[in-house]
């Protein structure tokens, strides 16, 4: 239909044109002349927006006045942001609390760090030991605050928890924990004995009560 339209203007024009250069005009010729210029003026206006109405039709855009098309950009662009900032967060609810986006986040990093060469259940059993965290008085009541408490978990200190790449597995089990699998019995400590100093590993031994073993992983409350 646009395609028609511009064609019909195109036409019209050629004609306004030819009659010009032709001499087809009646005796007040400056009136008509004075009209025929406005008229031209016109329909070459036309021509432009009809041709940028084309080519932003198919870019999904209406072409109007400059200035209005300055105002919708900007009215479009304000209410994408005001739509991004009212876009409800995500929140996960496990065994009473609350996680969000960036507390998952973290949760697949650090177990990567600490599991990423073991089973999905090995993984999802250390999740579980930081989340069993959360609740105690003696620890963090933030992922964030139990997963960066000083000296608590290794790939911390060694900075491999910021080298990592997080594995689909690894997601897998951050997100079946999310979902309430929870295999730790309570524990709130893991070790890797053979990874472990003398020092630490009788730490573990003398003042916790060891739960289980699974995997590499021993698991102490």
């Amino acid at each position: 239909m646009k395609k028609n339209r511009v064609k019909i203007l195109v036409i019209v024009y050629v004609f306004v044109l030819s009659s010009l250069a032709l001499g087809w005009y009646p005796e007040d010729r400056n009136c008509y002349i004075a009209g025929t210029a406005a008229d031209v003026k016109i329909l070459t206006d036309n021509l432009c927006i009809l041709g940028e109405n084309q080519s932003l039709f198919r870019q999904g855009v209406r072409a109007t006045d400059p200035g209005e098309r300055k105002a919708g950009e900007h009215l479009d662009e304000t209410s994408r942001r005001e739509a991004r900032a009212v876009r409800p967060e995500v929140k996960y609810h496990v065994r009473g609390l609350v996680l969000d986006k960036k507390d998952c986040g973290i949760l697949e990093r650090i177990v990567e760090a600490e599991a990423g060469d073991q089973t999905v259940k090995g993984r999802i059993l250390v999740a579980n030991v930081i989340i069993n965290r959360m609740k105690p008085e003696e620890f963090p009541d933030t992922v964030r605050g139990v997963v960066f408490a000083p000296g608590q978990f290794s790939p911390i200190s060694n900075g491999s928890y910021y080298r990592v790449r997080v594995s689909d597995e690894t997601r897998e089990a951050v997100r079946r924990m999310l979902k309430g699998e929870d295999y730790s019995e309570g524990a709130l400590y893991f070790m890797y004995r053979a990874g472990s100093t003398a020092a630490n590993a009788a730490w573990f031994d003398r003042d916790l009560n060891r739960l289980f073993r699974y995997g590499c992983h021993e698991f102490f409350r």
